[in-house]
């Protein structure tokens, strides 16, 4: 009797193993320098440096040199559909192709001497209609269908994109005779089968209203774009979110009522105000009422938002109470309380919170130890970022100021930075590790969309929330005046 439960038991863990899991192999008719990456592309939000939560998650699960071998397996975890994203460079070419992977799947994709690929196995039938009808985005068909970005009208374009979505969809209907209805997979051709011509009208239609310029849209223009949009979009179900287009659009689609109710002022220093954060907030809580994955997933997107995009901390904390009641279970609760804790602590007068980083020379340099003059910090999310726009800044206040750079992108060894320094007077230069960089997201909060910090020569705070301003960082400035 025993044996027979252990049996049962190992039969059971082998059904559930095999039902989270799916395969895939990589082989190639000829080796050679072929590089080849799957990245898989799961839609759920996660802390991303410098934008708080990002909606979705792209971690390479597989990649193969064919120089080295001809074939490579690999078992990876899946408990639900998702899109994945193979990556193919070699012989001249750069190619991504969408992958729809399903738990229970055993596929195989060859790779042929001239840079095609086939696909064996189960539901290898999907990933041949999506090879034959989707390119990664809306982005990849412009040069295809003869968009030209030097030329205002592109009109010829939009009749192209608009034959495609024809294409798609009679083929669609002619290959669901001889498949299985998948809901995620039809939710995901759908839906970025209707989303990608609009989204490919609105870029082209601005270039026309800009006439290639850069210049503002008018108000009669942007209506012009929104009504398009407003009229156009359609909510998919809830699968849908699997397609980065029609995410965009969903948000695009929720955001005009509310942008069109509280206007933007000109001088606002972030994109959404708050006003019409609570309401774009309410409004999906309410139009998204029946799609409860797409409602947490706009939710999730106008909180995050409001805790990082801007810089007072009232709009977050009213829209997270509701988060917590809405979704008592969601794991971005902690993270969002945390953020808002911390900037809390980063007001004017707060004191700067120490950190060790490391100067060139490798030497420890803490933050504490920069107190004697004012200092505007800068952060970076690249070697050099901001440099040359903030060379006036330095001409007008370094005798005064200290300005000090930290370079803030994981994953660059401090001997790649050093070399491309460039040391000035009145300039330091410092690199944080990976643990470090996760020191300064819980004590600064860093954020792409505010890279300055301004302190006076105590080490308080002045101003911790000062936008990048082009061309000549106004706010930045004037910060600066009042600290020196």
């Amino acid at each position: 009797m025993r044996k027979i439960t252990v049996l049962i038991l190992t039969l059971f863990s082998c059904y559930t193993f095999a039902q989270n899991t799916a395969t895939i192999t990589l082989s190639i008719s000829k080796q050679g320098p072929v590089n080849v990456t799957l990245i898989s592309e799961n839609v759920h939000f996660h802390p991303n440096l410098g934008i708080g939560l990002a909606d979705a998650e792209l971690e390479p699960v597989m990649a193969v040199n064919f120089a080295e071998k001809a074939s490579e397996k690999a078992v990876i975890q899946l408990n639900k559909p998702q899109m994945m994203r193979l990556q193919y460079s070699g012989n001249g070419l750069n190619k991504t192709w969408m992958l729809f992977m399903q738990p229970g799947d055993d596929l195989t994709i060859n790779f042929a001497e001239n840079n095609d690929i086939t696909f064996n196995g189960k539901n290898a039938n999907y990933q041949t209609f999506l090879k034959n009808y989707f390119l990664e985005n809306q982005y990849q068909y412009l040069p295809v269908f003869g968009y030209k970005p030097s030329q205002i009208d592109n009109k010829s374009v939009l009749a192209q994109s608009d034959s495609l979505k024809k294409v798609r969809l009679e083929a669609y209907e002619k290959f669901k005779t001889a498949n299985p209805s998948v809901p995620a997979f039809e939710a995901y051709v759908l839906a970025t089968t209707a989303t990608e011509p609009a989204l490919t009208r609105r870029l082209i239609q601005e270039r026309i209203m800009r006439r290639n310029r850069v210049t503002k849209l008018d108000d009669a223009q942007r209506k012009e774009l929104e009504d398009a949009t407003l009229a156009d979009f359609k909510i998919m179900p809830d699968d849908a979110l699997l397609s980065q287009a029609y995410r965009d659009e969903l948000r695009n689609w929720a955001l005009i009522p509310s942008t069109r109710k509280f206007p933007l002022a000109s001088e606002t220093r972030y994109e959404i105000s708050p006003d019409a954060l609570k309401d774009v907030y309410a409004f999906s809580k309410t139009q998204l009422a029946e799609y409860p994955k797409q409602k947490e997933y706009l939710l999730t997107y106008w909180l995050n938002y409001a805790a990082t995009a801007i810089p007072t901390v009232e709009t977050a904390k009213s829209l997270l109470e509701d988060f917590k009641t809405t979704f008592p279970q969601s794991p971005n609760t902690e993270y969002i309380t945390k953020l808002i804790q911390t900037k809390e602590s980063l007001q004017p007068g707060d004191a700067l919170a120490d950190v060790t980083l490391l100067a060139p020379d490798s030497s420890a340099v803490t933050v504490a130890s920069l107190q004697g003059k004012p200092v505007c910090m800068v952060f970076s999310f690249s070697i050099g970022q901001h440099e040359p726009g903030m060379k006036a800044l330095e001409d007008k206040f370094g005798a005064n100021v200290q300005f000090v750079y930290v370079l803030v992108s994981p994953g660059i060894p401090l001997s790649t930075w050093k070399q491309y320094v460039k040391e000035r007077p009145n300039v330091k230069h410092l690199w944080a590790s990976d643990e470090n960089i996760e020191v300064l997201k819980e004590k600064y909060a860093i954020d792409i969309r505010y890279p300055f910090l301004v302190a006076d020569s105590g080490g308080k705070i002045v101003n911790r929330w000062i936008p990048q301003e082009f061309p000549d960082n106004k706010t930045l400035a004037a910060e600066l005046q009042k600290a020196k």
